[in-house]
């Protein structure tokens, strides 16, 4: 019975523990939650009194359609292209003809719908549609030199990286990327002057701190902005308790410029909300 006692308290005190990690989103959250919960109730507010949402019962959340989730597929299809030096990596460029798309290898090279009109491309059994005067480049982290060489700068750049986190090592759905390996992204050679650089990222302070004190220091952006996209219901209600230990109802975004003459105050000073609406469930 004393090793069982033994065991047993030793067992409460590891669960009740904090690691490091734990305890600064523990404080990060403490710092952000009544602005958090203020600036929503403020939006929800004004949404139902335009009546763009419903009762304040919590909504009934049905399951995510499975081809909203062809991300994975496309991870994996890319691990499959044999490997390529940058030098080996042409700038090589295809025109979209609105009458026929289907014959077309969309990964690895850049895409043009040069028309005054949309044209719509099949990927994986998928439509999609490409906006008039449009380019993309379809690849994978490795394959990002086509674009360079392609010779256009761009006014707004959006990461979203794979980072690193529990639930993507638990469930595999993709490879996650090292924070390090993010600096090898060519954004000084892809932004126009006064670029907008706006990078999302996971509630973990250290993500947090990388972006603004090491990776956008190292592109030359200025981090002007942090943003939190928040989620919640159709009847206003945050899609997991805010004070979840697992999951938070909000993630960060932060906005930077690239190569701008005006100097910002502290970011601090340049928090915003904006509230996304789901209709389904999130895992």
């Amino acid at each position: 019975m004393l090793i069982h006692g033994i065991n047993s308290e030793k067992r409460k005190r590891k669960r009740s523990d904090l690691n490091q990690g734990e305890i600064d989103s523990k404080v990060f959250h403490e710092k952000v939650r009544d602005f958090i919960m203020e600036g929503t109730k403020s939006l929800v507010d004004s949404a139902r009194s335009l009546q763009y949402l419903g009762p304040t019962e919590e909504a009934v959340l049905g399951p995510v359609p499975s081809q909203e989730c062809g991300l994975s597929a496309l991870c994996e299809m890319a691990k499959a292209l044999p490997l390529v030096d940058d030098e080996e990596q042409e700038a090589c460029v295809q025109t979209l003809d609105p009458d026929f798309t289907s014959h077309l290898d969309l990964f690895s090279r850049v895409t043009e719908n040069r028309w005054d009109v949309a044209t719509v491309v099949t990927l994986m059994g998928e439509e999609y549609v490409i906006p008039p005067q449009t380019a993309f480049l379809l690849s994978d982290f490795t394959r990002i030199q086509p674009l360079v060489r392609y010779g256009k700068k761009f006014d707004l750049i959006v990461l979203d990286p794979p980072w690193e986190n529990k639930s993507v090592k638990r469930s595999r759905r993709y490879s996650f990327l090292p924070s390090s390996q993010l600096k090898q992204l060519p954004i000084p050679l892809l932004a126009s002057s006064n670029c907008f650089v706006v990078t999302w990222v996971t509630n973990r302070p250290s993500h947090l701190r990388f972006v603004r004190d090491e990776l956008y220091p190292h592109w030359g952006v200025e981090v002007v902005a942090q943003w939190f996209w928040v989620k919640v219901t159709t009847s206003g209600q945050f899609v997991f308790p805010l004070d979840s230990e697992h999951k938070k109802p909000y993630e960060v975004l932060v906005l930077g410029r690239y190569g701008s003459s005006v100097r910002y105050g502290k970011f601090d000073d340049h928090c915003f909300i904006f509230c996304n609406v789901f209709c389904t469930s999130l895992s």
